[in-house]
């Protein structure tokens, strides 16, 4: 017989010790004896003249043909297989499979070398010795562990980020995707020759036998209903069990045949054997002879997949608004009640900015325009002459120049002397007010005591008049022209509103300040209650003066760009932006027109701490935590921190610090989501905790998280390490249907504030607002707990359920209850021959509702066809009704459609309005074309 690669031979006539190969012999692999030892060809050495061959323990040697001969099937008789590194594995799952159908079992004699096998014992011992290990539940044991069997396992996920690195590094990665190996090996023939395909496999399971005296170290498990509801889908999905045996010790195996009348089978659980177990076929008994480190995983059939066929039938009102997620603030809420926002990314309004920050991650910085000055001049790159070495900002507001003074009764003689933060505030202010329910007419007829609130730390055009380079008027227009105090008072003035108005100035948050100092207004109802608030939170740039300055003191970055949370941080970029918010005290309700709430907002100060600018991570610390305790939040529930996240060296890893500590404090199942604007849009000085906060609104009730743009390496002075957070690089979806979303914002004079926004899901299809029952009902369905499991024993064929039935097959149909709080009963629906109809006409507005007969295809079984004239009113609705009975009506699964891909639901009675609508000019011609097979519908027209 010629000897290839792959063949199986018998070692004989070594005059000595063999030698390993040169690769192993510098591992420290010494010379042994391999006389009567069988091994597997894996290649020949031309050089050397000798092959090169690993034994059945693992060995790779070299050796002269004239020792070894091919082995005689006696002598490996008692395996089905050998597996080795030269197996052909295309050919060996086809023949395991075979022989899986035609006895239900293959053992297979693996190739594994003893000082693997003895690493993997070590590493298991060493889990062990770390408590890893721990025992089944009693109920669970039969089905991993086989008939009367108990031992201490581990289940290890080898690709898991949490599996400790010595077992990564370990032989259990190769066993582990030999495991994933032998999986697509069989899953290829599965189908063909077993009768079902392998859709996927569990994780590898450790097991080892209890020594003596451990019963106690290893009580069973407890469960519960959901563990015990997954156990039993898992033990309906298995097909195949593959058990690999490690030793040092052996064992027995006895395979019990399903089947009555078949004979048990006795196999030697040798280690370096694997055994392949067809489930439906065989259960077994495993019993080691002594310490025993034994692999397992099951493969898997394809989860059950079911869908709705039927209209959603009770009181479908409760489905309405069924949330998930952490609850509304306590007590009376503070609601955000409209938005209106001039950003960067030319985002003029909330959902342009959404879509241009969380679904482009647009990055709204560009070269400062000539429209606004040339910065020719005051560029200097290498600060050789003390201007700016950077040119870049985020122009956000197009034609900051125009206004529209005759809407606000405004002189044109006042208003060119205006400054421009004042138009911005004016006409921003006044779409937040309009949305909020306020018009100018109304209220010019009955003033409202609605207070105005604005933010802003710089003011250029004051600035500008002071440096001579404008003349702002005299006189009292001059006076009030660049006046910050005036930038909130004169919208006030305009709109004829009685609450408090003020502009605050805390430097970077001001904005953030204003928004908790409006609350605090709104909430004090005891002398002249405010019924809404609108807060202001502005920065515009209209000359290079702060540039130079900022770029004096070091403050920007080089590159023009927030680097926030990147490795090249090294300073902020300026932007200029514009928005507003009208706050209202109301029970937060979306029909109403309620975006979300403001949960809760504080606002503290640095006192005496580094230096008058330097952060100071305890007071920001002390900030965050008095607002979760005004919100009575745990950490665990906030799911977003929209960060201050200047892109500065020092602010960025500080922050963290502060927020790390805080959120901290309760083990977190989820990772904390951070997020920044300024990479989108810049640092906005005193209208950035405005944006941030703005943000943050936007977050909650889209229920997503917005990506951060120039992230690529993460700053390494960020303390993450062991912190279950994730620094966005695209959007992600919230956990939930409701959420918590934070902003901070930190003046450079040591003012904090902070901020938390809550809402529901209210902008896309995930959301709670979605109004179809049927959506409704499988989203509470996919929450309802866990099914009540009887457990009769431990054989999980005699478990009941109220739940999924585990062993339902295709075509099977239930009927599912979901009663007040949830709980869903599922029942399986006995089949009923359907009277599906013998013959099918066409109802409709074109015969005044009377049947009017279809024509049979004569090639296409089960096609019907019918014609349709449209009217005078170029529209005409049709039903199909069988054998002109009342109750075999076909019809769409919505009233007036439209669409040729509807479901077709019936045969059933069904109103007039549950009808297709074909449209065409008067007189057209239509095609009916109406498919019945069965459960198979469709209904198709076409004009002729």
């Amino acid at each position: 017989m010629a000897l290839i690669p792959g063949t199986l031979v018998e070692i004989s006539g070594l005059p000595g010790k063999a030698e390993p190969v040169p690769s192993a012999a510098a591992d420290g692999v010494e010379a042994v004896d391999l006389n009567g030892v069988s091994a597997q060809l894996v290649q020949y050495d031309q050089a050397a003249k000798k092959w090169i061959a690993a034994t059945f323990s693992g060995r790779m040697i070299a050796i002269e043909q004239s020792n070894i001969k091919a082995v005689q099937s006696e002598a490996v008789q008692k395996y089905d297989f050998v597996l080795g590194p030269k197996s052909d594995y295309e050919i060996s799952g086809q023949e395991i499979t075979r022989a899986l159908a035609t006895k239900g079992y293959a053992l297979v004699k693996l190739i594994v070398a003893e000082e693997d096998a003895a690493e993997m014992v070590s590493v298991a011992q060493q889990l062990d010795d770390n408590e890893q290990f721990s025992r089944l539940a009693i109920e669970f044991e039969r089905g991993y562990l086989g008939d009367e069997g108990n031992a201490k396992t581990v289940h290890v996920g080898l690709d898991a980020s949490d599996t400790p690195d010595f077992i990564k590094r370990s032989p259990l990665k190769t066993m582990d995707n030999n495991f994933g190996q032998l999986c697509s090996m069989l899953s290829k023939y599965s189908e063909e020759n077993l009768g079902f395909e392998i859709y996927s496999r569990t994780e590898m399971l450790l097991r080892m036998p209890l020594a003596d005296g451990e019963e106690d170290k290893y009580p069973p498990a407890d469960i519960d209903d959901g563990d015990a509801e997954g156990f039993m889908h898992l033990m309906y999905r298995r097909r195949l069990t593959v058990l690999q045996f490690v030793g040092p010790a052996g064992g027995s195996l006895k395979l019990l045949p399903m089947k009555e009348g078949d004979q048990e089978i006795d196999l030697a659980a040798d280690p370096h054997t694997m055994l392949v177990m067809l489930n439906s076929r065989y259960e077994y008994s495993y019993s080691p002879s002594g310490k025993a480190l034994a692999l397992q995983t099951f493969m898997l059939a394809e989860p059950a997949i079911y869908c709705l066929e039927d209209e959603v039938q009770g009181n479908v009102e409760n489905l309405t608004g069924q949330s998930t997620g952490p609850p509304p603030p306590p007590g009376e809420h503070c609601t955000i009640e409209s938005m209106y926002c001039r950003y960067g990314m030319q985002s003029d309004g909330r959902h342009q900015f959404w879509q241009a920050a969380a679904k482009a991650s647009c990055d709204g910085l560009t070269e400062v325009p000539v429209t606004r000055w040339d910065h020719g001049p005051y560029f200097d790159p290498d600060q050789q002459f003390g201007g700016s070495y950077t040119r870049h900002g985020c122009f956000g507001i197009e034609g900051v120049d125009l206004f529209d003074c005759k809407f606000f009764e405004i002189s044109p003689m006042e208003a060119k002397g205006m400054d421009p933060c004042q138009r911005q505030v004016m006409e921003v202010s006044y779409m937040a007010l309009l949305e909020g329910g306020y018009d100018k007419r109304s209220l010019q007829r009955e003033a409202q005591h609605i207070g105005h609130f604005v933010g802003i730390d710089k003011d250029d055009w004051m600035c500008m008049g002071a440096a001579g380079m404008l003349d702002c008027g005299g006189g009292a227009h001059g006076a009030a022209a660049a006046a910050n105090a005036i930038t909130s008072n004169r919208f006030s003035y305009s709109m004829n509103l009685k609450g408090a108005s003020m502009t605050i100035d805390t430097a970077c948050s001001s904005s953030l300040v204003c928004t908790h100092v409006s609350k605090l207004h709104l909430r004090f109802k005891d002398y002249e209650p405010m019924p809404a608030s609108i807060v202001n939170g502005l920065n515009l740039m209209l000359f290079p003066g702060p540039f130079v300055g900022c770029c004096a003191a070091g403050m920007l970055s080089h590159d023009g760009r927030c680097f926030t949370f990147n490795s090249t941080a090294d300073g902020y970029a300026r932007g200029e932006l514009c928005g507003a918010l009208c706050f209202k005290l109301k029970q937060f309700d979306p029909s109403t027109g309620s975006i979300c709430c403001l949960a809760g907002s504080q606002s503290n100060q640095d006192g005496r701490s580094a230096s008058l600018t330097a952060p100071n991570g305890p007071a920001q610390e002390k900030c965050i935590k008095a607002v979760l305790r005004e919100c009575k939040l745990t950490p665990t529930e906030v799911d977003c921190i929209e960060c201050h996240g200047t892109g500065t060296a020092l602010g960025d890893p500080i922050e963290v610090g502060s927020f790390r500590k805080v959120m901290s404090a309760t083990p977190r199942k989820e990772p904390l989501v951070i997020t920044s604007s300024k990479s989108n849009i810049a640092h906005g000085e005193g209208g950035a905790g405005l944006a941030g906060f703005f943000k943050c609104c936007l977050q909650v009730s889209n229920c997503e998280g917005s990506a951060n743009v120039h992230l690529k390496v993460r700053n390494p002075h960020l303390d993450m390490e062991g912190f279950p957070c994730q620094i966005l690089s695209e959007s992600v979806a919230m956990r939930e249907d409701a959420a918590y979303s934070g902003v901070s914002s930190f003046g450079f004079g040591g003012t904090n504030a902070h901020a938390e926004a809550w809402g529901k899901n209210i902008m896309n299809s995930r959301g709670c607002m979605v109004s179809d029952p049927v959506k409704l009902f499988e989203r509470k369905l996919a929450k309802a707990p866990p099914a009540e499991i009887t457990m009769n024993g431990d054989d999980v064929r005699d478990w009941e359920t109220t739940g999924l039935d585990p062993a339902g097959q295709i075509g099977d149909r239930y009927m599912i209850e979901l009663d007040e709080d949830g709980v869903a009963t599922w029942e399986k629906v006995d089949e009923e021959l359907v009277d599906w109809g013998d013959d099918f006409s066409l109802q409709g507005t074109f015969n005044n509702w009377e049947a009017e007969a279809m024509d049979r295809s004569d090639s296409i079984l089960g096609l019907w066809v019918g014609e349709i004239t449209v009217g005078s009113t170029g529209s005409e609705h049709f039903q199909i009704i069988a054998d002109n009975d009342d109750e075999k009506v076909y019809c769409p699964d919505r009233p007036n459609c439209t669409s040729k891909v509807s479901q077709v639901q019936g045969p059933k009675t069904a109103a007039k309005e549950k009808s297709w609508v074909i449209r065409g000019a008067p007189g057209d011609k239509f095609k009916i074309e109406f498919f019945q097979q069965e459960k198979r519908r469709s209904v198709l027209w076409m004009k002729l």
